[in-house]
């Protein structure tokens, strides 16, 4: 089998590029049998494979992410003449001669469409679901996205494959005393804290987490870091920080790269993320790994990934979350038993197996009449 794959996303630092990256890699690792075309938008992003013997890179010249997808690549697949094209992002290409495979990396959009941009939200109403119905194969990131798309847009269910994803191995427990102390002086944070991941948007839930953050810190003398840039309608939460942070106790820290996030996660005393609904949140598996414990919405597929090692709330009861957080600031035994639960909860993931269900799942797809 040749599989094409579209590595548009290569080079971005956000949820999609990492995934681009972690499971092409890990698809190459784990099979040596098939022939991998990767096509890159960027020629910097040529010579990661140079010497694997399967791989075969190609630099996709064209500007406009449009005709990229829709017109360069089926050309440059058909030259190969692959088997499958698959798109890490949410794309096929209309006119491939080919089968075409697309991940669902969330369906927040679907369920919550008043949190996200208008503009956005014509092409989910519009173009996106000619992409789920055209695409041969559809990997959803979680049982829960699997079953959202099939009730709201109608997809076959045959074609929908749910593969978990992983945290990356850079996440990890750090007992390198200097490497925390590096992190703690780089983003001046010198008393104890409890962490938010993510971005800063309407969708996350941030006005209520700092809403439950103001109850704990009358008990307790603890300070919030915000690791995550800010992307829309942030102006009222910045509002609400300033008028909170009368003493400097909350961080907002902007984007954070992964190695800084591991220490800060390694020196926080938990996790929060409150969000109103993830497909799949890679960030309770990677808090897990670095022995931090998490609290975390019900809502959407986010017991999918945390299982047994987190506590849940109602991610529109304020008074649900403080307590949430209280619990295990206030329960030193509660503590352990998440930390020592979330080490248990991870292993249940890893990329070797997101990879084995993907390369399953495109040679399901291949056979198809």
């Amino acid at each position: 089998m040749k599989i094409g794959v579209c590595a548009r996303t290569w080079g971005e630092i956000g949820g999609i590029g990492v995934y681009t990256r972690r499971i092409v890699k890990s698809l190459i690792d784990i099979d040596s049998h098939n022939e991998y075309c990767l096509y890159f938008s960027r020629k910097s992003d040529l010579g990661n494979f140079s010497q694997v013997p399967n791989v075969r890179e190609f630099y996709v010249p064209l500007r406009g992410k449009w005709m990229w997808d829709q017109w360069a690549v089926p050309r440059a697949a058909d030259r190969e003449k692959v088997d499958i094209v698959f798109h890490t992002k949410f794309s096929v290409p209309f006119l491939s001669s080919c089968k075409t495979a697309m991940v669902l990396h969330g369906t927040e959009r679907f369920v919550f469409p008043e949190h996200h941009k208008k503009l956005d939200m014509v092409f989910f109403k519009t173009i996106y679901p000619q992409y789920l119905k055209r695409s041969d194969l559809i990997i959803a990131v979680s049982e829960r996205g699997r079953l959202d798309i099939i009730e709201k847009v109608g997809i076959d269910p045959r074609k929908v494959k749910t593969v978990h994803l992983a945290a990356s191995p850079i996440f990890r427990v750090i007992h390198d005393e200097k490497n925390l102390e590096r992190v703690r002086t780089k983003y001046d944070i010198s008393r104890d804290y409890i962490i938010y991941v993510g971005h800063i948007y309407p969708g996350k839930n941030i006005k209520r987490l700092l809403q439950a953050f103001a109850k704990v810190r009358q008990d307790h003398d603890i300070d919030l870091v915000i690791a995550g840039a800010l992307r829309w309608k942030y102006a009222s939460e910045m509002e609400l920080i300033s008028s909170l942070n009368t003493n400097g106790h909350i961080h907002v820290l902007g984007h954070v790269p992964h190695e800084d996030l591991v220490g800060l996660y390694n020196l926080a005393q938990l996790t929060v993320f409150p969000s109103f609904y993830e497909s799949f949140p890679a960030i309770p598996l990677e808090a897990n790994a670095c022995g931090c414990p998490v609290v975390i919405s019900r809502t959407g597929g986010s017991p999918e990934a945390a299982g047994e090692a987190a506590l849940y709330v109602d991610p529109l009861d304020v008074q649900s979350i403080a307590q949430a957080i209280s619990s295990l600031l206030e329960d030193p035994g509660l503590h352990r038993e998440m930390i020592e639960k979330g080490f248990q909860n991870v292993q249940r993931f890893s990329w070797e197996k997101t990879a084995k269900e993907t390369l399953s799942a495109l040679e399901w797809a291949v056979g198809q009449r």
